[in-house]
């Protein structure tokens, strides 16, 4: 499925410029999925504890750790990430990226962006079928100048 832009959160973003993060190629760095009430909030939002009551589980869903992680110049690259086959989830409309390991997230984990499944509008969902969402070609993000 097409994926929107990646919106970086501001504390993180921060952080990661201060020099006060590890590298993230040499992070863990772990994806869950949000419903559609989640509203994106990067100014305000910086960490699981805000996000954490629009976190979209069931019985198969999991949060997962990004694999592949490549920084290509100032390009953000992953492998795909696959949610599960089958899977009965939803609905969601957001896929949100936090600093650490998927099976030890706690509340102050901080939260590097998220970005819109579905930019069209509405949600996703799946009952007992595939759900995966295609890492951008282009990368998750890119750091450019200001022209």
């Amino acid at each position: 499925m097409p994926v929107g832009a990646l919106c970086l959160y501001d504390a993180t973003l921060d952080a990661l410029l201060r020099g006060s993060l590890p590298p993230l190629e040499a992070s863990p760095i772990t994806a869950l999925l949000l419903a559609p009430s989640y509203m994106p909030a990067p100014e305000q939002d910086s960490c699981l504890a805000d996000v954490s009551a629009h976190e979209v589980l069931s019985a198969d869903a999991r949060r997962l750790q990004l694999t592949g992680i490549n920084i290509s110049g100032a390009v953000f690259h992953s492998d795909d990430l696959v949610f599960g086959d089958p899977i009965t989830l939803g609905p969601v409309r957001y896929i949100a990226f936090l600093l650490g390991i998927a099976t030890g997230l706690k509340p102050d984990s901080l939260l590097l962006g998220v970005a819109d499944l579905s930019p069209g509008g509405g949600a996703l969902e799946a009952q007992r079928g595939h759900f995966s969402v295609t890492a951008p070609a282009s990368g998750w993000f890119r750091l450019t100048r200001a022209a």
